[in-house]
């Protein structure tokens, strides 16, 4: 299978390290200071289970390779791990790329904006995936996986007997990284937004690790609030999740405090931009199309994208 990686931060470089190993067609796209420095000192993948010897693949700058005829093969599969922020002038990259041959694309960004964006270039060709995958880019190309059993769920919102499906199994389940398919992404989708949604959007309200924020009921409260309100969305967006995963979410949360990373709240204390556009106000957004208040939601969306407009002046 011929296979592009479009995005390159952790997530994009962990699963395109492994996938390169397996001696697939893989190639990178990427650009600006991250292309310079894999292209300079490659990748260097640890997970909890092997070190893995510094790789060197082929990576494109996406300011410059522009045209099908720049790259060595066709892809069979795009894994499209770009920012939530960056979705428009990556689909008018990939729609430009693309328009003759169009091959499958799964996105590993949370919720269901790429998904959504996607299809309207490229309709039923659009995989859904839920990565489950705690690691960190250094600035040196050395991939660090900081959770156990990393896992991707992956479907189709669209078409669930495709074969493709089955032959992205086959290719990258292994030891360091599980795949499961599921006939109902979707649902898959709306649970891990009732974990992050509320993670990161505490977590960035307060400015604080949550080990720092839940000390007292009142911020255990919002944050059992934060969960309810996405569960609720979800439900009005026909998820199928039972109303027990409220609790469970929370005593994840709960219980794993000092190993709780959210990557937004890391995009935000450097003064990056963040993807509340495709979490907290996605959830506010449904809600609101059903009528549904979620008031907190609402207050860290709002709250959310104002920094936003502040770091873009």
């Amino acid at each position: 299978m011929n296979i592009y990686i479009y995005g390159t931060g952790a997530v994009g470089a962990f699963v395109g390290s492994l996938l390169y190993e397996k001696n697939c067609n893989v190639l990178f796209l990427s650009r600006g200071k991250t292309f310079s420095e894999i292209k300079s000192n490659g990748l260097e993948l640890k997970t909890s289970k092997l070190c893995h010897v510094n790789i060197y693949p082929e990576i494109y700058d996406t300011n410059f390779s522009k045209q099908q005829k720049d790259f060595p093969f066709e892809a069979d599969l795009v894994i499209y791990c770009v920012k939530s922020y960056h979705n428009k002038e990556s689909i008018d990259y990939l729609s430009d790329l693309f328009k003759k041959n169009v091959p499958f694309i799964l996105t590993l960004q949370n919720g269901f904006r790429a998904t959504e964006q996607l299809y309207d270039f490229f309709g039923e060709k659009i995989l859904t995936g839920a990565a489950y995958i705690d690691a960190i880019l250094s600035e040196k190309g050395k991939v660090f996986e900081t959770g156990g059993d990393p896992k991707i769920v992956l479907g189709s919102m669209f078409n669930n007997e495709l074969d493709i499906l089955t032959k992205i199994f086959d290719l990258m389940n292994s030891d360091e990284l599980a795949i499961e398919l599921s006939k109902d992404i979707k649902s898959v989708i709306w649970r891990k937004l009732m974990y992050i949604s509320s993670l990161s959007g505490i977590m960035c309200l307060y400015r604080q690790p949550l080990e720092n924020i839940l000390t007292d009921k009142t911020s255990q409260h919002l944050l059992k609030e934060l969960i309810t309100e996405t569960y609720n969305t979800s439900i009005k967006n026909n998820a199928n999740i039972h109303e027990s995963e409220i609790q469970k979410v929370f005593d994840e949360l709960y219980y794993n405090q000092p190993n709780s990373i959210s990557s937004m709240y890391e995009d935000m204390k450097k003064g990056n931009l963040i993807e509340v556009d495709a979490i907290q106000k996605y959830v506010s957004d449904i809600a609101s199309t059903n009528n549904l208040p979620v008031p907190f939601t609402d207050l860290i969306s709002t709250v959310l994208s104002k920094y936003i407009e502040f770091i873009e002046k």
